[in-house]
């Protein structure tokens, strides 16, 4: 959709989010800070760039989430949900990983911050609490090699 972006709000009345509300979003622009988005058709808000954990373009439409409202009425937008809801959407995300492998998957808490991010788009830390999770749980088993069901 072609916006005119003047047109958009910058700024947000108290009570219109509320923080984790998740909201559809539109990439507009990169900038250094990150990525400007459209939320909802209407207003813009920013993803700072040191939590963005993939490859977007211009253009593209996603479900993001109200990360929160800054004092200057700008909105703060996070593509994860909030913080526990996002262990435990990676936690199924790598289950799901493990059962495309036949249960098996060379990934584990040894793996580059890099090599997670590309593959599963979420932080190291967010990976290492999710492999957690699924190891208290006694769904999956941490080894040399990786991670596997346990079965």
């Amino acid at each position: 959709m072609e916006y005119n972006f003047e047109e958009l709000k910058y700024t947000v009345e108290p009570g219109v989010f509320i923080p984790w509300q998740e909201v559809d979003i539109e990439i507009y622009s990169f900038s250094d800070l990150g990525i400007t988005v459209v939320i909802n058709n209407e207003y813009t808000g920013l993803i700072y760039g040191n939590q963005v954990y993939g490859n977007y373009q211009e253009g593209e439409r996603l479900k993001a989430y109200i990360k929160c409202i800054r004092e200057d009425g700008r909105i703060d937008v996070s593509l994860q949900p909030k913080k526990g809801d996002h262990v435990f959407s990676t936690a199924d995300k790598l289950m799901q990983h493990l059962e495309e492998l036949g249960g098996k998957s060379p990934f584990n808490d040894k793996s580059s911050p890099e090599d997670i991010r590309n593959e599963f788009q979420v932080s190291k830390m967010v990976f290492k609490q999710a492999i957690g999770n699924l190891y208290k749980r006694g769904k999956i088993r941490i080894t040399a090699e990786g991670i596997e069901i346990f079965k």
